[in-house]
């Protein structure tokens, strides 16, 4: 596609909230809304009214543009660089406005990033995740088997979110009885991704952090004394050139790690499973065939990928893809309308399990890429070829149900299936 000159005036376009799942129309088939600003104005003019305040930016629906923002290791994350009545410090956790260094890798930049990411990321490469994948597996038969002896079951609360869960809890070496609270912490952490919650859901989601930074602190604790085989312990104990992780950073890179981890997993998967339902022909082919089940994981990722944005800040005025844009304003890429460019995909809008593309945009890019990637796909193909194998009868028992009260996030709050 050939290079855009300008940034159109988008005034009658939707703007601000209208761009999330708080919007009832956004969130029934964003499509659409998508579609039209990729056709009139792939590099839309963004403002919200709920934040006069903040500069206004940038909100881009091309693959092409959203692969170099990604690119661009001179955008911001750290929402504490950013000014006054920003974006990023609208939305941002209010412990990572806190000065004091912390671990989370969302909301890190530069050499710091850098430093963190690289004492983690041996652990999650393809080939050492790929050595669970036996336990992995043992883990999704034992859930679907439970699912299985049910007439039905909500395949979100009963597989698709327990499923990730376990699987990292078992890996960091933590008590397989405390899961289900993992889970319920969860659910609601993801309350601070939308500023415009309640006092209950802040009341919740600040109880979340509390239960979390103790039951972490004692997890560190434990394994500072008596160093374990699992990957809590290989965390804490890594070095590089005699450098280590603070308790602090450990703690927030253990959050990172259960909300982004599990709670997207789940979610892919949930989108994945109803994709391949109300595309019955894709599901006969996967049974037929289950080692479709590694190109069928892009294609679950690519068409519903379980995160709708991105966001990145601009560290001073600049021109942006020929549109002037203040410092501290938000350059929000739609993963979504990206694993929907016509100009990248063939027939973007079909799914087709065969398509198997893994150049999407649903793990993000650039130095703050998925770190879990390569354990997400694991987890996807391990499920997909367990039930088209197991179970070659799985249909929908109730309309699924999407009204999570989040931004960002997407995925059904209750998907009713039946496998037998």
């Amino acid at each position: 596609m050939s290079e855009l000159s300008a940034c159109p005036e988008t005034a009658a376009l939707p703007n601000g909230f209208e761009l999330t799942e708080l919007s009832p129309h956004f969130l029934q088939d964003p499509h659409p809304i998508l579609d039209r600003l990729r056709q009139e104005a792939p590099r839309h003019i963004h403002a919200h009214a709920h934040f006069p305040q903040a500069p206004t930016g940038l909100y881009l629906t091309r693959i092409e543009d959203v692969r170099a923002i990604f690119s661009d290791a001179t955008y911001q994350r750290d929402p504490r660089k950013t000014p006054l009545g920003s974006l990023a410090r609208s939305f941002a956790p209010p412990a990572m406005l806190d000065p004091a260094p912390h671990g989370n890798l969302l909301y890190m930049d530069g050499a710091e990033h850098r430093r963190v990411r690289s004492l983690v990321s041996r652990a999650f490469t393809p080939k050492s995740i790929a050595t669970k994948r036996g336990e992995i597996e043992a883990i999704a038969a034992r859930l679907l088997e439970e699912a299985a002896a049910k007439p039905d079951f909500d395949a979100i609360a009963e597989f698709a979110a327990p499923y990730p869960i376990y699987v990292i809890g078992d890996m960091l070496g933590f008590s397989r009885a405390d899961m289900p609270q993992f889970r319920a912490w969860s659910e609601d952490l993801i309350f601070v991704f939308n500023p415009l919650r309640s006092p209950d859901e802040d009341r919740r989601q600040m109880a979340a952090f509390a239960g979390l930074d103790a039951y972490f602190a004692e997890q560190i604790a434990r394994r500072r004394r008596q160093p374990s085989e699992d990957l809590l312990s290989a965390i804490i104990h890594t070095q590089d050139g005699g450098d280590t992780l603070t308790d602090p950073e450990v703690s927030s890179l253990l959050l990172l790690l259960l909300l982004a981890g599990n709670l997207t997993t789940a979610d892919v998967i949930g989108n994945g499973l109803h994709a391949l339902i109300t595309h019955p022909d894709e599901w006969a082919a996967l049974v037929v065939d289950p080692d479709l089940a590694v190109p069928a994981t892009e294609e679950l990722l690519r068409y519903g990928p379980p995160v709708a944005i991105a966001a990145r800040y601009v560290p001073e005025d600049r021109d942006i893809l020929g549109c002037p844009v203040k410092k501290g304003a938000a350059v929000v890429v739609s993963l979504l309308g990206a694993n929907r460019d016509p100009e990248a995909f063939e027939d973007p809008h079909a799914f087709r399990i065969r398509r198997g593309r893994r150049d999407h945009a649903a793990f993000g890019g650039g130095a703050h890429a998925c770190l879990g990637a390569p354990l997400a796909r694991l987890e996807i193909e391990i499920a997909l070829r367990l039930l088209a194998s197991r179970y070659p009868r799985l249909r929908l028992a109730a309309p699924a149900v999407r009204d999570r009260p989040t931004i960002g996030f997407v995925g059904f709050r209750s998907l009713r299936l039946s496998l037998t």
